[in-house]
């Protein structure tokens, strides 16, 4: 028996670094295996904080970009373009907020001194695309709206001034019907004003027949 223990105690002494080196390596392999699993959750909370960060960068340039379509909506909007022309100093077209008045807009273009503004609203509403006219007061005035045809072919006093005239008032003068009056409206928009009553002639639907029948009619 004490054969076998020495040959053992043998044995081991004679391995002694081998069996170290072997304990040595499994302890590392084993300290490894322990760090590589502690790193594990640390890589993931990494990748998930990117993903959160890009995220939210994400989510706030949309957010931004969204307030930006919808500040720029807002302001299409709220605003409108109105045509001053006539007796004004600046006859001009002006950008104006939605909510804005005939005032408002005649505070831009300065009214001259010789306007006539008695006819003109100064508290309406204005709206995309109005045109605003001013007569002066070398003008003739409408002093009266005729009431039916017979009134107006006994009235020779008072006659249609086609820069100032409404679409009721014009539907008023014989022979005119809605056809003319549109075109008459259309002619002033894109003209400005009529300079004289011969200009009704370039109106289209009036001939020289036509305009020889309605000349009496209006005035300028």
């Amino acid at each position: 028996m004490f054969k076998y223990r020495n040959e053992i105690i043998q044995l081991l002494t004679k391995w002694k670094t081998h069996i170290i080196i072997l304990i040595a390596v499994v302890l590392l392999f084993i300290v490894i295996l322990m760090l590589m699993k502690n790193n594990e959750p640390s890589e993931y909370m990494t990748t998930s904080n990117a993903n959160n960060s890009q995220f939210n960068n994400n989510e706030k340039y949309n957010k931004n970009k969204n307030d930006n379509n919808l500040s720029t909506s807002s302001k299409e909007n709220s605003t409108i373009y109105v045509d001053v022309k006539g007796a004004v100093k600046l006859p001009d077209v002006y950008e104006m907020k939605k909510n804005d008045r005939v005032k408002d807009v005649l505070k831009k273009a300065k009214v001259s001194e010789n306007a006539d503004i008695t006819k003109i609203n100064l508290s309406e509403k204005l709206t995309d695309q109005k045109m605003i006219y001013i007569p002066n007061k070398n003008e003739t005035k409408i002093n009266a709206t005729p009431t039916n045809q017979s009134d107006l072919n006994t009235s020779e006093s008072i006659k249609v001034n086609l820069n100032t005239a409404n679409e009721r008032e014009l539907l008023n003068v014989p022979g005119i019907g809605p056809t003319k009056v549109k075109e008459i409206i259309k002619y002033r928009e894109e003209k400005g004003q009529f300079n004289k009553v011969e200009d009704l002639k370039q109106v289209r639907g009036i001939g020289g027949k036509t305009f020889e029948k309605l000349k009496d009619y209006f005035t300028t």
